[in-house]
């Protein structure tokens, strides 16, 4: 029997202008992580701006925990329960990381361990030892720590994150994957968006391939990884960028 669904995603479409970008997305995510792999221009970020509400031209259902979001506002879809980590970091640089953590809107929880400036500093050290520091002097990997910080501590139930990997080493990217494997073992539901196969399957065994606004393809981690010529019909060359 299949898990019950956190999030379920059905016919979803999405629009800039006349442009039809989301062309009937379905998705199902239970607590298990997600990913969402597929080249740039498949229309990934503008998925990510549907579930947040933060992209008003849609069309379709989703429903998060049984409750519907398609016509929620941003701050109501996000007291639900949802973080979002968008693309680029998106943090404020004149003001300290500190400050970002201060600004933090709080959704209370019940029956479990909440998320605290102390218990995010406590995840990732560099970010206490700067704490004073203007996040605009903060490394590519150091504000992406400060991105994900500023959504836990929304004490979220799901975390979309999108293109998290984006210009970072390898060596920040592991530790990147170290943490979300983490958090997925603490209990928070995982959607992770990216173009980097590696990234993905080392997250997530649940895959799911966009492809002109669409998902094209639902598989495992281990039988993408294993099949070299469906990587290359699903994704293209961009399969074989490196974590």
């Amino acid at each position: 029997m299949a898990s019950e669904a956190l999030l379920e995603v059905r016919d979803l479409h999405a629009y800039y202008g006349q442009s039809h970008i989301l062309q009937g997305i379905d998705l199902r995510l239970g607590r298990e992580p997600l990913a969402v792999l597929g080249r740039n221009g498949m229309g990934k970020t503008t998925l990510c701006l549907a579930l947040t509400g933060l992209l008003p031209s849609v069309r379709g259902s989703v429903r998060f925990a049984g409750q519907e979001l398609v016509g929620l506002a941003p701050h109501r879809i996000a007291a639900l329960g949802i973080g979002y980590v968008p693309q680029g970091r998106r943090i404020f640089p004149s003001l300290t990381v500190e400050e970002h953590l201060r600004l933090v809107p709080r959704r209370r929880v019940t029956g479990a361990e909440p998320w605290t400036p102390d218990r995010v500093y406590a995840l990732f050290p560099r970010l206490a030892e700067r704490r004073r520091q203007p996040a605009g002097t903060l490394s590519g990997g150091e504000q992406q720590m400060l991105a994900i910080a500023r959504a836990l501590l929304t004490n979220p139930r799901l975390l979309i994150m999108d293109e998290p990997s984006e210009g970072l080493a390898p060596v920040i990217v592991e530790q990147l994957v170290a943490t979300l494997r983490h958090l997925a073992e603490v209990g928070i539901a995982i959607l992770l968006v990216e173009q980097r196969l590696a990234v993905a399957t080392a997250v997530a065994q649940r895959i799911a391939v966009m492809v002109g606004g669409r998902i094209a393809l639902e598989t495992t981690a281990e039988r993408l990884l294993a099949d070299r010529e469906l990587q290359q019909r699903a994704l293209g060359v961009s399969a074989w960028r490196a974590a």
